[in-house]
């Protein structure tokens, strides 16, 4: 039990076979989901996509009933507290939530919504991030640069509240179903700040065109700055370890 406990709880530099198995699993797991909302492709072959839910969810419950057995032979889960501790921390308790529905209501559609947790699983890659010098990187630059990402998000928002203002004052009694509120300029205003927008609604009055050239310059530069933030960072961060 100890060499499955090794597998599964394993904590050495590089991931072990079980664990680059499971999360290789849970992936696959994800996409037959994203495959399986698409209606000409499930009706096609439902009982297909039945069968590889129902194997999929044996697969993570065996897994867990395995994680649990072998728990004990770490000090933080050792004896039967130890556990009920494990059983009710937060990754245990989203592996039962994204396969227990599926066991128990193994025909009902509802329940991919529950598999969707699985994904959540990918967490888990946090223990791993000094593992994996990639990870580790972004991880030190995100934190070094915290401030100034933050900033730049509140500068944002700052600029979409205002120009949602601006906008609903300027197009709201002209069009009261696009911008009859705030809210609805707000929305507008985000998805033309990040260069989205949709053709379908777009500012007629003179000072709500001002604004959505406003908005859309301004999109580029927002963008920009984050960006250019962690590209710092990262620069930084490379010269230091030469």
């Amino acid at each position: 039990m100890k060499k499955i406990y090794l597998q599964l709880f394993n904590e050495k530099k590089n991931l072990s076979f079980s664990q680059k198995l499971i999360f290789s699993i849970i992936i696959f797991s994800f996409i037959i989901i994203i495959i399986e909302s698409e209606p000409t492709i499930k009706s096609k072959n439902p009982e297909l996509f039945f069968n590889i839910n129902l194997t999929l969810s044996y697969i993570f419950l065996i897994e867990y009933l395995l994680r649990l057995f072998t728990c004990g032979y770490s000090k933080k889960y050792q004896g039967f507290i130890g556990k009920i501790k494990f059983v009710f921390s937060f990754h245990s308790l989203i592996d039962l939530i994204s396969f227990i529905p599926s066991l128990i209501f193994p025909g009902l559609n509802e329940t991919f919504l529950f598999r969707i947790l699985r994904i959540l699983r990918m967490l888990k890659l946090a223990k791993f991030k000094d593992r994996i010098p990639a990870l580790k990187n972004i991880s030190l630059v995100i934190d070094k640069r915290k401030n100034e990402i933050l900033f730049s998000l509140a500068i944002t928002v700052i600029i979409i509240l205002f120009t949602s203002i601006v906008i609903y004052l300027a197009e709201g009694s002209a069009q009261p179903e696009a911008f009859g509120s705030i809210p609805r300029a707000f929305w507008w205003s985000t998805i033309t700040l990040t260069t989205i927008g949709y053709g379908d609604v777009y500012p007629i009055t003179i000072i709500g065109k001002i604004c959505t050239v406003i908005i859309s310059i301004s999109g580029i530069g927002i963008v920009a700055i984050p960006t250019g933030i962690i590209a710092a960072g990262f620069s930084e961060l490379l010269n230091k370890k030469k």
